[in-house]
């Protein structure tokens, strides 16, 4: 079975979470990490799936819709009609995975898929032709002619051929990320090039805070002006901001001699230690013994004491890594380290 559609099976479930349930549900792939998701999507912790729509994203309609109802979210209008919709996509699903496999251009690709779609688009109104009537007559007064939009006039529209790729699948991986979808369509984000795998890539220091900060109760009032103090602020993404108003309120979050945050600079395993020892009060003492070798001197008395209480993540061999970004699997591993120490 192709690699793209092993989630296809998945189709046939039926998932019916209670509102105590989803308080637990986490992703494999965290949408956090996707910036085209998080510009539809908040954190919230009380959705079922742990996200709802922003109101100023594309899926600001969606924002009123009661996201802490299991029922409704999973129900035929939410969960249930998304996965219909996949489902009635299949063959562009094959067609990506084919054409990907066969080392063909996005160019290719998004002509191919864009022009499938129209065709699934007209196909649907099979035995309708009334209705099949009245979508040719709509595409004829929109686009010129009855098919829909053909690839160049996507491409103009979009200004790339794999965004052109990702529309033609309507693939927001937001909406999923809102109906517990994400982890089940994460391969369709990396084959449309929407985002890359992110195994590897380097986790940010605004990311490392807020999942961090999640793990405990911060308590920070949404008037606070934590964040005032870092000149470079306005870099935060607005996902992370009610995160990151915590973790500084509460001193996780200190930043940089020279004021600034740098909350997309990735973090390193000092920095996400020192986080850490923060977090869980960790205070150094002159009785802890010596921190690691490699580790930085300025985080020495913080990742001391965390050795001194038995929390310390899983140290590099050699050192070096201390001062290395951490990528998104080495992080996930601490987060398993810092979900006990704050537990």
């Amino acid at each position: 079975m192709k690699k793209l559609l092993s989630f296809l099976p998945l189709f046939v479930l039926v998932v019916a979470l209670t509102a105590a349930s989803a308080s637990a549900f986490t992703y494999e792939h965290d949408p956090r990490l996707n910036p085209r998701a998080m510009a539809d999507i908040v954190a919230d912790p009380a959705a079922v799936y742990g996200f709802s729509p922003s109101p100023d994203g594309s899926l600001a309609s969606y924002a009123a819709f009661d996201w802490t109802d299991a029922d409704l979210v999973n129900g035929e209008n939410g969960r249930l009609a998304r996965i219909a919709y996949h489902e009635s996509i299949g063959e562009m699903y094959i067609l990506l995975d084919d054409m990907r496999a066969d080392g063909c251009s996005a160019e290719q690709i998004a002509r191919a898929v864009s022009t499938k779609r129209n065709e699934i688009r007209l196909a649907a109104y099979d035995g309708d032709p009334e209705g099949l009537a009245a979508v040719k007559a709509r595409n004829l007064e929109k686009y010129g002619h009855e098919e829909g939009p053909l690839p160049d006039e996507l491409y103009e529209q979009y200004g790339s051929w794999e965004t052109v790729i990702w529309k033609s699948f309507s693939a927001n991986p937001g909406m999923d990320a809102c109906l517990g979808l994400y982890d089940d369509y994460y391969p369709l984000y990396v084959a449309s090039g929407m985002i890359d795998e992110e195994d590897e890539a380097p986790v940010t220091r605004e990311y490392a805070a807020a999942c961090l900060a999640a793990l405990v109760p911060l308590g920070t009032p949404e008037e606070s002006d934590a964040l005032s103090r870092f000149s470079d602020r306005d870099g935060i993404s607005a996902w992370a901001v009610p995160a990151l108003r915590g973790a500084a309120a509460c001193g996780i979050l200190r930043g940089y001699e020279d004021g600034t945050l740098r909350p997309d600079r990735a973090v390193t395993l000092a920095e996400a230690s020192v986080m850490l020892a923060r977090l869980v009060k960790a205070t150094p003492a002159e009785t802890d013994p010596a921190a690691p070798e490699g580790v930085p001197a300025w985080a020495a008395g913080e990742i001391a004491a965390l050795s001194a209480r038995g929390l310390l993540p899983e140290a590099p061999a050699d050192g070096y890594g201390w001062n290395a970004p951490m990528t998104v699997t080495a992080f996930k591993a601490f987060l398993l380290t810092a979900a006990k120490a704050a537990g």
